[in-house]
Order: C-alpha cells, then sequence, then structure tokens
C-alpha cells in the first residue's frame, strides 16, 4: 500500500509538519506506518463521508485555554486519540495482504510535554511494525494559557 508524502517529518528530529516533500516520493516500510499514523491522529472524524467513523481528532483539542488542572484530562484524552488511532490502523489491517515491513503491530504515546513558559505542547509517539523496526515521531502545537 504504498503512498505519497503527504507529510513532512524531519530526518533527524522526527518532527511532523504538513506539506509535500520537495521531492514526492513513494514511501515504504516502516516510513510507510509513520504517516499513515501521523495523518490519521491529524484526521477529523467526519471528514471522508466513504469512513465517517475514521480519525484521531486530535484538532478537536485545538483552540483550548488550559491551566494546569487540565493536564490530567488532556493527557488522557491525548492517549485515547494515540489508543483510537492504533485500532483504526490495525481493523483497517484486517485480511488485506500488507508486508510486515507495512502493518502496524503498536503505536505507544512516548511522551506528552507540556510548557507554560513557552506555550507549547509536544506529543511523541513512536511506531512500531510486524518486522520489528520501529520510528517515533512528534506534533507540537501552541497553546493558550
Amino acid at each position: 500500500m504504498p503512498d505519497l508524502n503527504i507529510l513532512r517529518i524531519d530526518e533527524t528530529t522526527r518532527r511532523v509538519t504538513w506539506g509535500l516533500n520537495l521531492l514526492p516520493a513513494k514511501n515504504k516500510g516502516i516510513e510507510l506506518l509513520v504517516q499513515l499514523a501521523a495523518k490519521t491522529i491529524l484526521t477529523t472524524s467526519g471528514q471522508d463521508y466513504l469512513r465517517p467513523e475514521y480519525g484521531g481528532n486530535i484538532l478537536s483539542l485545538a483552540g483550548r485555554s488550559l491551566n494546569k488542572r487540565d493536564i490530567p484530562r488532556l493527557n488522557a484524552d491525548i492517549a485515547y486519540i494515540v489508543r483510537t488511532t492504533e485500532e483504526q490502523i490495525l481493523k483497517e489491517q484486517v485480511d488485506k495482504l500488507i508486508t510486515i515491513d507495512e502493518r502496524l503491530k503498536k503505536l505507544t504515546l512516548l511522551n506528552i510535554d507540556i510548557s507554560f513558559i513557552t506555550g507549547e505542547i509536544i506529543i511523541e509517539t513512536l511506531v512500531e511494525n510486524e518486522a520489528g523496526h520501529t520510528s517515533r515521531f512528534y506534533f507540537d502545537a501552541s497553546m493558550r494559557v
């Protein structure tokens, strides 16, 4: 299930940003899974009329004002989104001919870093395929405090 890059993932920092790479290339193996996981987390349910329930809905958290009392709820929401994304991808791969390099084994939330000084939130995630290869990526966003 090769796909074109739809997100930029910095080779060194593994930071995810939107946009096509200068030279679009087909992804394969673990990089395909990283793209799929990142896209699924960022997709809002209802955007795809053929699969209205599909998407991680992380963008639904955008625009919230946060204070320190909100951190446990925000952490729980993000963990739920990552878990839901993992379930959706695993369900989508059932009964499909996908190589072990491109078949998801596990999607793990590694860290959520919230800085009230900079107003930044960083969500770090690890993708593991059935071949045992792993790759991490992260999202960052600004928040109102």
